[in-house]
């Protein structure tokens, strides 16, 4: 079997992904990464490990990448590595044109109507197992905020909250078949569940809601990367504040998320991008530009009358 790397998010989705891999493919190395580390990875895989073949799953390549991916894929292709990406989220155009130009070195699979472990365990033919098809079910109530299990709370909550440290320990858990540990159950009742709630509190009593153009913008000002934006929005609505739009703003990025417009086009206009309902724009943000692209866009889309609903 090929010399076999991975480099797979680190939320649960990427979680169950690795988990997959690694349960069949036996990796030499996984390494648990977010959207910008993925150049860096890449390049060391290829100059440490001279692998075979190099997995990244649940992360989707950027368009400021393109130059070092291109670099990259070229190195791959010389020295005979294939690269096998799966993702579900949606690529930009670019993205697409530059993989296709090395098909034979790179091979990928993205469909966002699913999970990306999902797509792994039916390419691997696991779908049947028992266990991943547990993993499988937390990543799908994860990523797309049906929280219909206590357990994906927990995670999400625990990944978020701790290091790099606690998100391997994850993952060794899950290959060791452990998807409920008891140090999980444990850090989550004795150290995040209250400050994690309180950090939600903290974010609601900052929020600005303003009105432009017939849109209504809620911004989530300053928010402590701890928390996820799918549990903030959640949590507005159900003291009463609705939106067309929700901007989350981290310190090092933002997330946008809606009930019914494509905020997608938004993150790619911005450098981002993600899911029609939920995206996110990576960096230093200009909340103005934000509010500006999102008024000029959606007053468009609403004249073509080509808003998803």
């Amino acid at each position: 079997m090929a010399r076999t790397i991975v480099i797979s998010h680190w939320d649960l989705d990427g979680l169950a992904s690795a988990t997959i891999l690694a349960l069949k493919l036996a990796p030499v190395k996984i390494w648990l990464a977010s959207v910008t580390a993925v150049p860096r990875y890449l390049k060391k895989a290829l100059e440490e490990f001279s692998p075979g073949q190099i997995w990244i799953s649940d992360l989707n390549p950027q368009v400021s990448q393109i130059s070092d991916l291109r670099m990259l894929i070229k190195q791959a292709c010389i020295e005979g590595v294939k690269i096998k990406w799966i993702d579900h989220h949606e690529w930009d155009r670019k993205i697409y044109d530059l993989i296709r130009q090395y098909d034979e070195t790179v091979w990928y699979l993205v469909d966002p109507s699913t999970v990306t472990a999902d797509l792994i365990a039916r390419r691997l033919r696991v779908r049947d197992n028992p266990y991943i098809n547990e993993l499988v079910g937390l990543a799908i109530d994860d990523d797309f905020f049906m929280n219909r299990y206590e357990l994906t709370i927990k995670w999400r909550r625990v990944l978020r909250w701790y290091s790099w440290s606690v998100r391997y320990k994850a993952l060794n858990s899950f290959i060791s078949g452990e998807i409920s540990p008891y140090w999980m159950n444990k850090m989550y009742e004795d150290e995040v569940k209250n400050l994690y709630e309180n950090l939600i509190r903290e974010a609601l009593g900052r929020m600005d809601v303003i009105e432009k153009n017939g849109i209504k913008i809620i911004i989530f000002q300053d928010v402590d990367p701890k928390v996820h934006p799918g549990e903030l929005t959640d949590a507005a609505k159900k003291n009463g504040v609705t939106a067309d739009i929700y901007i989350v703003r981290y310190p090092r990025g933002a997330s946008l998320r809606s009930d019914y417009y494509d905020v997608s086009i938004i993150a790619k206009m911005l450098g981002g991008g993600g899911h029609p309902y939920a995206a996110g724009i990576p960096g230093k943000i200009n909340i103005s530009k934000i509010i500006e692209i999102v008024v000029h866009t959606f007053k468009q889309r609403m004249s073509a009358n080509t808003i998803i609903m």
